[in-house]
């Protein structure tokens, strides 16, 4: 009988030829003994992995260990892995494949436009959340709330703030602003940059035209206490406002008592 596409089960190499059924012969390549059982066509499965003729029973690769056989995903019966049709339900089994397969794609671009949508909605949402208790920073009477909860926010609301501190027109806004700045960077695990941030923004509040706003910028560089913050609070010490030197002096204590302990 002619065989081609045979490998040699032991090293692999090619076989072919006429070879007699149920007869040994010996590899060409290493001379290991060979023996091809005479099945019929139909019942064997050819091995898509290592191209040996394997029993229709089996569902590995008596060579190899790969599958031969493959699911129906239609009913889930076992088919032979060179069949074409279901042997049960007569489905295409490759069309069937390819059908599942980009129904899972499509599910799965779905799933990830939603995932993002929500994400997108979700950030609309605390940006929202973020402007209006800016917004509530404009009364007084209104700052411990917000304070609270932009500090909750952390690292989200530290732009806002440094955007409301530097050019709100409301100086209740502005040391609203510095006043939660400082809560946030002295009570929560903050970025570094949003921290350098903060701080350049504070320094800049020191010469803001309100002795509040400047009073609570002070206060709030002498929570965290900043090293390069020591130079305009000294010069704070000469402010026109009474509270606002005795602020720029405990803050600069502080920097001082801080620099001890490192």
């Amino acid at each position: 009988m002619k065989i081609e596409r045979l490998v040699c089960p032991s090293c692999g190499g090619s076989l072919s030829g006429d070879f007699l059924p149920n007869k040994k012969f010996e590899c060409p390549s290493c001379g290991t003994a060979l023996l091809i059982t005479d099945l019929a066509t139909d019942q064997t499965v050819l091995c898509p992995q290592c191209q040996t003729p394997n029993r229709e029973e089996l569902r590995y690769c008596s060579n190899c260990g790969g599958s031969l056989k493959v699911d129906c995903i239609l009913c889930h019966s076992l088919n032979r892995i060179d069949g074409v049709y279901c042997a049960h339900c007569g489905a295409h089994l490759e069309r069937a494949r390819a059908k599942r397969a980009e129904m899972q794609e499509i599910r799965r671009r779905v799933q990830f436009e939603r995932l993002e949508a929500l994400k997108e909605k979700e950030a609309r949402q605390q940006q929202e959340r973020i402007e209006r208790l800016i917004t509530a920073l404009d009364e007084p009477e209104n700052h411990q709330f917000a304070i609270f909860q932009l500090n909750q926010l952390g690292d989200e609301a530290v732009d806002a703030l440094v955007e409301t501190l530097l050019n709100d027109d409301d100086p209740d806004a502005r040391y609203g602003s510095a006043i939660a700045l400082g809560r946030i960077c002295a009570e929560r695990d903050i970025k570094a940059l949003n921290k350098a941030k903060a701080t350049r923004a504070l320094i800049k509040a020191l010469n803001d035209s309100e002795p509040v706003v400047r009073f609570w910028a002070a206060e709030a560089l002498g929570k965290f206490k900043s090293a390069i913050a020591r130079q305009p609070l000294a010069a704070l010490l000469k402010d026109s406002h009474q509270g606002v030197r005795q602020q720029a002096r405990r803050s600069l204590e502080k920097l001082v008592e801080a620099k001890s302990k490192s």
